[in-house]
């Protein structure tokens, strides 16, 4: 699989699962240890490129939150969100809101190793112990994060986006 520019990522992902490990790591703690590491190197990569998308298309007014969910079975995950105030007081097409844009990267406690993720599109092993890997989750991140802006223009229609409307003017009445 040479020709694919993550494929040290598939190879890693095809290991962990042969040997039950995730990057070498056997035990529980140890893994969830692995996945830590992993979204530490990987949150200035995922925090670049949704700041990138707040000065594109939010014209500035996002907020980038990263928090970690701890569930009660032991799975862990960490959630990047770019929110901004056209998002927050939307309606979506459902009549629900409109959710931010999220990179997730998540790990269930019967899972061998973690995976990347957005909240409509995924997944993506996260195979991540280096600042390297965590540079080459770049173009999956920039994926991740496109397919969930264009779910937000989806669900919010095009006018959640600050600079459609500064480019388009107002929404029809």
């Amino acid at each position: 699989m040479t020709g694919s520019p993550r494929h040290e990522d598939i190879e890693r992902h095809l290991s962990d699962l042969v040997n039950r490990s995730y990057e070498g790591a056997e035990s529980w703690p140890d893994r969830v240890a692995v996945f830590d590491r992993a979204v530490e190197l990987l949150s200035p990569v995922v925090a670049r490129i949704l700041d990138e998308t707040d000065a594109t298309f939010l014209d500035g007014t996002g907020e980038v939150a990263q928090r970690t969910v701890e569930h009660d079975d032991g799975s862990v995950d960490a959630h990047w969100e770019l929110s901004w105030p056209q998002q927050q007081e939307a309606t979506g097409r459902d009549g629900g809101a409109v959710a931010p844009i999220q990179v997730i990267a998540w790990f269930h406690r019967m899972f061998t190793h973690a995976h990347l993720r957005g909240s409509t599109a995924g997944d993506w092993p996260l195979q991540v112990t280096s600042a390297a890997d965590a540079q080459r989750q770049e173009p999956i991140v920039r994926a991740i994060v496109e397919t969930e802006l264009h779910q937000r223009i989806f669900d919010g229609r095009w006018w959640v986006l600050p600079a459609a409307v500064r480019r388009y003017g107002p929404p029809p009445e």
